[in-house]
């Protein structure tokens, strides 16, 4: 019995060191060197996804030793991606497609800027072929966030403008998007301007925590607000700060838990036209009205609808 304890003991020793060899933190000078080094740990959500997917190879269905799988597509060429292929069965078109929907998001295509809309009968694998995509987040390695954004921002959007350019050549990376008000806000008050000191860590993907997976619901179409996608201002702390003030914000509306990885529409058509206008706007733009007065907030993240 003693024996066993120790076998538990040492799995979760394992797990937990595990863990914290791949956490970090640090300031923006530290991640910064980190970029230099691997410039794919600054790749888009769309990117971070089809690497996933890749990463598990990918083979030929002609390569089967199966007669019948021969047979049954004949001389056809059909790429199977080991990501899915031991949970979902006959649907290796449908799944090739959304490789190559993600393939072509990834190098910044016009379907980076789309919606992947999965269309299909009751148990046709809809809601299965997103939940995989989600465990393959939560199974990925962590990112490098602000610390403390309530979006979990890539830490370049640090960088200012009018200095881009220099650091993309000195980095090799593409910068693209704007610091959250939030953000903003402490970069000015907090370390009065000194960007370089901003706090940089290691998050986790995490659908229960919201961290990097979105899921909105089907709403009732005569109750609809859009906190759900946008957050809200907190209503407590207008005693204290001006609607104005960015530290009324409550930025956890799904659009903004998804920043980074990947916001999931269920049943999208019970929706009211009005309630999809953030979501087209994000995908088209991507930007999402921030609650009151606060303008537009940048998000990077994959929407899929069925």
């Amino acid at each position: 019995m003693e024996q066993k304890h120790k076998d538990f003991e040492a799995l979760i020793r394992k797990d937990r060191d595990s863990r914290q060899t791949k956490s970090w933190r640090g300031n923006f000078l530290g991640y910064l060197e980190k970029v230099k080094e691997d410039p794919s740990i600054a790749k888009l959500a769309h990117a971070r996804i089809y690497d996933i997917i890749m990463h598990a190879r990918v083979r030929d269905i002609q390569e089967s030793e199966d007669p019948r799988i021969k047979r049954l597509f004949k001389d056809e060429s059909v790429k199977v991606y080991n990501f899915f292929a031991d949970e979902f069965f006959g649907i290796e078109k449908t799944i090739a497609q959304i490789a190559r929907y993600f393939h072509a998001a990834a190098l910044k295509g016009e379907e980076s800027r789309q919606v992947l809309y999965l269309m299909g009968p009751v148990g046709s694998g809809k809601s299965s072929l997103i939940e995989k995509i989600h465990r393959g987040l939560e199974e990925n390695e962590p990112f490098f966030a602000i610390e403390g954004c309530p979006m979990f921002e890539e830490p370049l959007h640090l960088i200012p403008r009018h200095l881009r350019r220099e650091f993309e050549k000195m980095l090799g990376v593409h910068i693209e998007g704007d610091l959250c008000p939030v953000c903003r806000y402490r970069l000015k008050d907090e370390f009065h301007g000194r960007y370089e000191e901003f706090p940089v860590c290691t998050m986790e993907f995490s659908k229960r925590a919201r961290v990097g997976i979105g899921v909105v619901p089907p709403v009732d179409p005569n109750n609809q607000d859009t906190s759900v996608l946008i957050g809200s201002e907190d209503i407590s702390k207008l005693d204290l700060y001006s609607e104005g003030d960015p530290r009324v914000l409550e930025l956890t509306g799904a659009l903004n838990a998804g920043n980074r990885g990947i916001v999931e529409f269920i049943e999208v058509f019970k929706n009211e036209i009005e309630y999809l206008h953030c979501m087209i706007t994000a995908t088209q733009e991507k930007v999402i009205p921030a609650p009151g007065r606060h303008g537009l907030v940048y998000v990077d993240t994959v929407i899929v609808a069925h």
